[in-house]
């Protein structure tokens, strides 16, 4: 839920029409970047089944890949 405005606001700008179920989405992979003490940096990868509108089928699933750090979240990969 947390890295959903920054996933938004891709998917949006990719694909105006489209949108995604939140409650859907598939975290594929959460690897840490750093070892050791107070290293909080990671990639997050997360599959969204995208759809056009509230009855239609899906229209393919876009994968995206997030850092995420102290810094902030930031959209590192669009995988369509």
């Amino acid at each position: 839920m947390l890295l959903d405005p920054y996933a938004r606001k891709v998917i949006n700008k990719e694909y105006p029409s489209r949108s995604y179920a939140l409650w859907d989405a598939e975290i594929l992979e959460i690897k840490r970047l750093t070892g050791g003490y107070s290293q909080y940096d990671f990639t997050v990868k997360v599959k969204y089944d995208t759809y056009t509108g509230p009855f239609n089928p899906p229209e393919g699933p876009i994968t995206l890949t997030f850092l995420v750090t102290t810094e902030g979240v930031s959209v590192k990969n669009i995988q369509k």
